[in-house]
């Protein structure tokens, strides 16, 4: 591994309940790029996040993250999920708490939190613009407002690598811009690594330095500018997939199967 890679996977197999879900994937992330990941549903881009946790174990291949194995270095990384899956939105639980969360390790208990972790959370909630709502209960805030709460927590550790698995997934357009802008200012006044999971290929093909193509395998990783222009995403969707750029709008997607059209926006 380089001093320059954050990320380095190679020859990677993921079998579960007996189904290839990744098959001799190799790639590398730089640090301070920010990389997109893309792929239709099943494609295993979350399961390639999980690997990267330590959360999932390969059946084959090799995986270091900061040089080490997943899960050894979990306190450099922070993870943003598409919701907190099991937490009941009536539960009474605030933003400030749920930030807090991601200060804890295994040497720290819910409960347990010092004026050091609040400092921490108050901080992250600034960053991302929600400091006047660490009081309001998590599960009144908005789907923006909820996805801007999950970064904090994540940042509330320092992080120098950010995974986002579907962030944006059920916020609406105005929030998505928000957030996707909150993420560039992110990238660089904290100079930390992102992978952000995403089906807006379109918007993320604008956003990011690399863009990896998952299906089971790699079909492409390399600048959005060329990934895009070889036909290797349509490979991976199983389409005819086109980028469409409108001057400086945000780019759309078009899938074509079977003869039939659907735009995707």
């Amino acid at each position: 591994m380089t001093a320059v890679e954050v990320v380095r996977v190679e020859g990677l197999c993921v079998e579960l309940g007996g189904v290839k879900v990744l098959d001799d994937v190799t790639l590398a992330i730089r640090a301070g790029s920010f990389t997109g990941l893309i792929g239709p549903n099943g494609a295993g881009k979350s399961t390639l996040l999980k690997i990267l946790l330590g959360l999932i174990q390969p059946t084959s291949g090799q995986v270091t993250v900061f040089g080490h194995k997943p899960g050894a270095s979990h306190n450099l990384i922070g993870y943003v999920p598409q919701s907190l899956s099991g937490l009941d939105a009536g539960f009474p639980v605030s933003t400030l708490d749920v930030v807090m969360m991601g200060r804890l390790s295994p040497a720290k208990f819910p409960g347990f939190f010092n004026r050091e972790d609040r400092a921490a959370a108050e901080s992250a909630l600034a960053t991302v613009g929600l400091a006047s709502m660490a009081d309001k209960k998590f599960g009144a805030l908005s789907g923006g407002e909820r996805q801007k709460a999950l970064i904090a927590r994540a940042l509330c550790g320092g992080p120098r690598l950010l995974l986002l698995d579907e962030p944006t997934t059920g916020v609406d357009v105005v929030a998505q811009d928000e957030f996707y802008d909150m993420l560039k200012r992110l990238r660089e006044e904290y100079r930390i690594t992102i992978v952000l999971v995403s089906h807006d290929v379109g918007v993320i093909t604008s956003m990011v330095d690399d863009l990896i193509c998952l299906n089971q395998r790699v079909f492409l990783h390399g600048p959005p500018d060329e990934a895009v222009k070889d036909g290797m995403i349509g490979q991976a969707y199983g389409s005819s997939t086109e980028i469409v750029m409108h001057g400086h709008d945000v780019p759309h997607r078009h899938l074509r199967r079977h003869g039939e059209g659907q735009h995707d926006c």
